[in-house]
């Protein structure tokens, strides 16, 4: 008899033991990094921590094509429990070729016993700056008038500076289509007394860096475009003449495309967390 009763209790003990091992909290819940590779973009998964009150990661995406690439976060979805969360997070644009990330957070009770949940990037597009080429009118220097519409992009002359070895004229533009405006004011030149048509140099705008500024419905920005000393003498005296701009394919527009989604599965990095206690 007592033999059984201690065997009984051995038993007991025993599952109590891995019950309480199975019921192991943490204050914070890592998970394992994620890398996918795609045809048109890859994701990078580091830092994924739950806490009581929220869950976060930093997502990276590197743009394999020549199209900009925007994440619409909150298009995508988190997947716990078997019910369907969605992020609230800014749009991440990335440029041709480049990468960047997003912190991707969702607040809620209880995710730090939360050792597996999926994410899926339902909400990213891609959209191209070769895309439909709207026309502008030439535009004199200096002008009659400063504003001037081309399609949906109202353009305005923001200031003039024209001088015999330099001139440089700066425009603001706010785009009203439905579809993404691109601005590549290196598309535009100066038709000049002599016939001949000069390239223009190009001063980034309000977003910084180089190559086409992207636009969507409502958003404006800012370029300069500049020309400097021509030879030809007081003919080509930028000061004293006419000069005239043309946009050639400077506006186009283009639809946003959905991309294939993408769906990341988090794991519990127990070493981690373990070793983060």
């Amino acid at each position: 008899m007592k033999k059984s009763i201690l065997m009984m209790a051995l038993v007991i003990a025993t599952g109590s033991v891995a019950l309480a091992q199975k019921e192991k909290k943490y204050e914070k819940l890592y998970y394992k990094n994620i890398t996918q590779d795609g045809e048109k973009y890859s994701v990078e998964v580091d830092n994924a921590v739950s806490t009581a009150g929220e869950t976060k990661f930093k997502l990276k995406i590197t743009n394999k094509t020549g199209d900009y690439l925007i994440l619409k976060p909150e298009e995508c979805k988190f997947t716990i429990n078997g019910k369907d969360m969605m992020p609230k997070e800014k749009w991440l644009i990335i440029k041709p070729f480049g990468s960047d990330f997003r912190i991707i957070n969702l607040k809620g009770p209880g995710y730090n016993a939360v050792k597996n949940y999926s994410f899926s990037t339902d909400g990213i597009y891609t959209a191209s700056p070769n895309g439909t080429v709207v026309k502008a009118d030439d535009f004199k220097l200096p002008p009659s008038k400063n504003d001037f519409v081309a399609g949906d992009f109202k353009c305005n002359m923001d200031k003039l500076s024209k001088e015999s070895d330099k001139t440089e004229a700066k425009f603001k533009v706010v785009y009203g289509g439905s579809k993404v405006g691109f601005i590549d004011p290196l598309k535009s030149a100066a038709k000049m007394p002599d016939g001949n048509e000069y390239a223009s140099k190009y001063s980034a705008g309000l977003l910084g860096g180089g190559g086409p500024i992207m636009l969507m419905k409502g958003e404006n920005d800012s370029f300069t475009i500049k020309w400097e000393r021509m030879e030809g003498g007081r003919k080509m005296d930028m000061q004293l003449v006419e000069m005239i701009i043309q946009w050639r394919e400077t506006f186009t527009e283009a639809p946003l495309v959905k991309e294939k989604t993408t769906t990341l599965n988090f794991e519990f990095d127990e070493a981690m967390t373990e070793g983060k206690k």
